[in-house]
């Protein structure tokens, strides 16, 4: 497990770390997870670059959403998420954890 830095969310610190990720089901990759009790956000080191940038975009907006006790639904994640990613968002958030 590789250490990737830290970002604050919602005034919680978060450590953002590159792992192999397993998905329950074998036909599918894993590529985010994100622990609230831990302020951990994992990312499968296994994938190419951008998708771990659209991951931590993904996993960001889960953590915002949890913080905030905020209902939500896969499908939106995934669509604001791809949204932010083509806006350069993704760029943004992982220099800003590759800073700290």
């Amino acid at each position: 497990m590789d250490l990737l830095g830290n970002i604050t969310i919602g005034g919680h610190e978060y450590s953002i770390l590159l792992k192999e990720l397993v998905h329950e089901d074998d036909d599918k990759t894993l590529y985010g997870r994100h622990m609230v009790d831990a302020n951990i956000i994992y990312l499968n080191k296994d994938i190419v670059e951008s998708r771990k940038k659209e991951t931590l975009i993904h996993e960001v907006i889960h953590a915002i959403l949890y913080n905030t006790g905020q209902q939500h639904k896969e499908p939106l994640i995934e669509a604001i998420s791809n949204g932010f990613f083509q806006l350069g968002i993704g760029d943004y958030i992982w220099d800003q954890v590759k800073e700290n």
